[in-house]
Protein backbone atom coordinates (compact mmCIF):
# COMPACT_ATOMS: atom_id res chain seq x y z
CA UNK A 1 0.00 0.00 0.00
CA UNK A 2 1.33 3.45 -0.95
CA UNK A 3 0.57 6.47 1.14
CA UNK A 4 1.83 10.00 0.75
CA UNK A 5 1.59 12.32 3.72
CA UNK A 6 1.29 15.92 2.56
CA UNK A 7 3.79 18.39 3.98
CA UNK A 8 3.17 21.65 2.12
CA UNK A 9 1.33 23.22 -0.82
CA UNK A 10 1.66 26.62 -2.49
CA UNK A 11 0.14 28.35 -5.51
CA UNK A 12 2.83 29.51 -7.89
CA UNK A 13 3.48 32.87 -9.50
CA UNK A 14 1.55 31.60 -12.54
CA UNK A 15 -1.22 30.01 -10.48
CA UNK A 16 -3.91 30.60 -13.10
CA UNK A 17 -1.67 29.45 -15.95
CA UNK A 18 -2.06 26.22 -17.88
CA UNK A 19 0.52 23.64 -16.84
CA UNK A 20 2.58 22.14 -19.68
CA UNK A 21 5.35 20.52 -17.59
CA UNK A 22 5.46 18.69 -14.27
CA UNK A 23 8.59 17.99 -12.22
CA UNK A 24 8.92 15.28 -9.59
CA UNK A 25 12.00 15.06 -7.38
CA UNK A 26 12.46 12.14 -5.02
CA UNK A 27 15.01 11.89 -2.21
CA UNK A 28 15.43 8.91 0.09
CA UNK A 29 15.43 9.85 3.76
CA UNK A 30 18.45 8.28 5.44
CA UNK A 31 18.25 6.61 8.84
CA UNK A 32 18.86 8.91 11.76
CA UNK A 33 17.83 12.21 10.16
CA UNK A 34 16.08 14.77 12.33
CA UNK A 35 12.65 14.63 10.72
CA UNK A 36 11.55 18.05 11.96
CA UNK A 37 14.53 19.64 10.18
CA UNK A 38 13.91 17.72 6.94
CA UNK A 39 10.23 18.65 6.95
CA UNK A 40 10.99 22.33 7.61
CA UNK A 41 13.44 22.34 4.68
CA UNK A 42 10.78 20.70 2.47
CA UNK A 43 8.27 23.43 3.35
CA UNK A 44 10.86 26.11 2.53
CA UNK A 45 11.58 24.44 -0.82
CA UNK A 46 7.87 24.46 -1.72
CA UNK A 47 7.82 28.22 -1.13
CA UNK A 48 10.97 28.71 -3.19
CA UNK A 49 9.63 26.63 -6.10
CA UNK A 50 6.25 28.40 -6.06
CA UNK A 51 8.04 31.74 -6.24
CA UNK A 52 9.92 30.85 -9.42
CA UNK A 53 8.82 32.45 -12.69
CA UNK A 54 6.27 30.25 -14.45
CA UNK A 55 5.43 28.01 -11.49
CA UNK A 56 1.76 27.01 -11.39
CA UNK A 57 2.01 25.22 -8.04
CA UNK A 58 4.41 23.33 -5.79
CA UNK A 59 3.89 20.65 -3.17
CA UNK A 60 5.88 18.31 -0.95
CA UNK A 61 4.99 14.97 0.58
CA UNK A 62 6.57 11.95 2.26
CA UNK A 63 6.12 8.52 0.69
CA UNK A 64 5.87 6.46 3.87
CA UNK A 65 6.13 3.12 2.03
CA UNK A 66 9.54 4.01 0.56
CA UNK A 67 10.62 6.59 3.14
CA UNK A 68 11.20 9.21 0.44
CA UNK A 69 10.68 12.96 0.37
CA UNK A 70 8.89 14.08 -2.81
CA UNK A 71 8.58 17.50 -4.36
CA UNK A 72 6.06 18.12 -7.14
CA UNK A 73 5.76 21.26 -9.23
CA UNK A 74 3.74 22.29 -12.28
CA UNK A 75 5.03 24.82 -14.81
CA UNK A 76 3.39 26.91 -17.52
CA UNK A 77 6.49 26.90 -19.76
CA UNK A 78 8.48 24.03 -21.31
CA UNK A 79 11.75 24.77 -19.47
CA UNK A 80 11.10 24.49 -15.70
CA UNK A 81 13.87 25.53 -13.34
CA UNK A 82 13.14 22.77 -10.81
CA UNK A 83 15.45 19.75 -10.61
CA UNK A 84 14.00 16.27 -11.06
CA UNK A 85 12.12 14.09 -13.51
CA UNK A 86 10.30 16.26 -16.06
CA UNK A 87 6.99 15.18 -17.57
CA UNK A 88 4.83 16.74 -20.27
CA UNK A 89 1.36 17.66 -19.02
CA UNK A 90 -1.28 16.93 -21.64
CA UNK A 91 -4.31 17.57 -19.44
CA UNK A 92 -4.73 18.70 -15.84
CA UNK A 93 -7.86 17.87 -13.93
CA UNK A 94 -7.83 19.68 -10.60
CA UNK A 95 -11.28 19.71 -8.98
CA UNK A 96 -11.09 21.34 -5.57
CA UNK A 97 -7.60 22.74 -6.11
CA UNK A 98 -8.81 26.21 -5.08
CA UNK A 99 -9.87 24.74 -1.71
CA UNK A 100 -6.43 23.34 -0.86
CA UNK A 101 -4.93 25.13 2.14
CA UNK A 102 -1.59 26.74 1.42
CA UNK A 103 1.49 26.37 3.56
CA UNK A 104 2.55 23.70 5.99
CA UNK A 105 0.15 20.77 6.24
CA UNK A 106 1.17 19.14 9.51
Amino acid sequence: MRQWSGLAYAQGTAGAGAACRAVRRRRRLPDGVVLADVMAEAVDEVGRLAGEDGAVLAAAAVDTSRWELLHFSLWEHPAPTARGDVFQVLHLSAPGRDALPEGRQW
